[in-house]
């Protein structure tokens, strides 16, 4: 009986080990892995900043009011690293080069260039991290309310107020 058992278990592991050789020795090599060459937006993560209501003022008074939000493209990893969001730099850089701005024009406010604003913002956040952490500064809102058009609690309970003039916004 014993005997029996033994060429059982010996039938056993023979089976098993020619099977293993066979498999590996007929296996299809690895083929090597194909390296994709990775696209622009791989790894980039989109955020959106807050909205920033910015006075526009001319000759030493209020002319109107734009409101603003932008999106930015920024390196997943890198961002989730930061001890400080980039958002407060973000949207002090728009304050202030909206606020201080000379060439905004009050009657043709959909003049403006955004192009340039969104860059100058973009290299100012980059410059001040010392790296280049935004990769592309988005305008996703951009709005311009004449004062005379904005809603206040006027005592006069004229609810007549003017829409906002639509200078560029994301997706439009």
């Amino acid at each position: 009986m014993i005997k029996l058992i033994g060429i059982g278990v010996w039938a056993a592991i023979v089976a098993l080990g020619s099977s293993y050789v066979m498999a590996s020795v007929f296996a299809p090599a690895p083929e090597a892995a194909v390296s994709k060459e990775p696209t622009y937006f791989d790894g980039l993560d989109y955020r959106s900043t807050e909205s920033v209501t910015i006075p526009m003022i001319s000759h030493e008074t209020i002319k109107g009011y734009i409101l603003a939000r932008f999106v930015y493209t920024i390196d997943g990893s890198v961002g989730n690293a930061l001890k400080v969001p980039p958002d407060p730099f973000i949207l002090d850089e728009v304050f202030r080069r909206l606020y201080s701005t000379d060439s905004f024009d009050f009657e043709r406010p959909e003049k403006f260039d955004l192009t340039e604003l969104t860059t100058s913002i973009r290299d100012a956040v980059n410059a001040r991290f010392g790296q280049e952490l935004l990769h592309e500064l988005l305008v996703e809102q951009f709005d311009y309310i004449a004062k005379k058009d904005a809603r206040s609690g006027n005592a006069g309970g004229d609810k007549s107020a003017g829409e906002p003039v639509k200078i560029g916004s994301a997706g439009h």
